[in-house]
């Protein structure tokens, strides 16, 4: 039996209609343009799907493990989504080449460690460690935060290309807090020190509570398409204290990158197992 029309764009005067998988497909993109957590309603917004649809498709998905409700009723993208989009090689190897010196980092600590990579305009986490498994900010796996107000956002702007720079430091530079850069010459300032220096801080620049250290990780064509970043309460931390964790963390996952056919680390193994309940 055919569907109905999705916002009337599938009538016998438009487009053909999308298909089953193309409707899925918009739906899990809506999530690229959403920030995260969405709502029903900004779920068939984005996907140009009518409510009903969505409500529908949103449904299965749920069901399938592709998607998370959180207390609030909004919709989130599952960790088995991101576990799905880490299966090529590259990605699979950089997170397997990286959990055990992540994991060090956080034992050492006892504080938050991510690994990010840039997405357009954003910065995206494919893995984080934390004291609290439960968390759902935006600093969780998979969450995506803009660049200038994060370590590993400055440290992976840092290191763009020009013309990412150059469109970066065009758009509105929204102010979180009082400490966040809102002024593209400050920006731009900043990124030369984060070039100069080899780490990023951002102290009080997403919220007055917390800041962040981070460090680049070099990949074997010399390009730092990652970073590793550390969060830290401002009231309990003082960053330069941590800058040197970061830093040699980054170190040892570029010169682990730079191996031949490294051999898988038994802590990743191990984390891999705990994580599918296998252990």
């Amino acid at each position: 039996m055919a569907e109905h029309t999705d916002h009337g764009h599938d009538g016998p005067d438009g487009p053909p209609k999308r298909t089953a998988a193309a409707r899925v497909l918009s739906l899990l993109g809506a999530f690229s343009r959403g920030g995260g957590a969405l709502t029903l309603s900004e779920i068939s917004r984005y996907a140009d799907l009518s409510l009903t649809t969505t409500h529908r498709l949103a449904k299965e998905v749920l069901e399938w493990g592709g998607l998370e409700l959180d207390e609030k009723g909004r919709y989130r993208l599952s960790r088995k989504i991101l576990d799905l989009a880490s299966a090529s090689t590259e990605a699979l190897r950089m997170r397997e080449t990286a959990l055990p010196h992540l994991i060090d980092l956080h034992h050492r600590t006892g504080l938050t460690v991510i690994l990010s990579v840039r997405d357009g305009m954003e910065v995206v986490y494919l893995d984080a460690l934390r004291s609290h498994p439960n968390y759902t900010g935006a600093n969780r796996i998979g969450g995506r935060l803009p660049l200038h107000i994060t370590a590993t956002g400055l440290v992976l702007l840092a290191y763009a290309e020009q013309v990412v720079i150059e469109d970066y430091l065009g758009t509105p530079l929204k102010p979180y807090t009082p400490h966040t850069i809102t002024e593209p010459g400050d920006l731009l300032a900043r990124l030369r020190s984060v070039r100069k220096d080899g780490y990023a801080l951002a102290v009080k620049t997403m919220t007055m509570r917390a800041g962040s250290v981070a460090a680049p990780v070099i990949g074997a064509d010399g390009t730092a398409e990652t970073a590793v970043g550390m969060v830290y309460r401002v009231d309990q931390q003082h960053p330069d204290r941590l800058i040197d964790h970061v830093r040699l963390t980054a170190s040892r996952i570029s010169r682990s990158l730079r191996e031949k056919d490294p051999v898988p680390d038994p802590r990743t193994i191990d984390f891999n197992r705990r994580q599918a309940g296998l252990a």
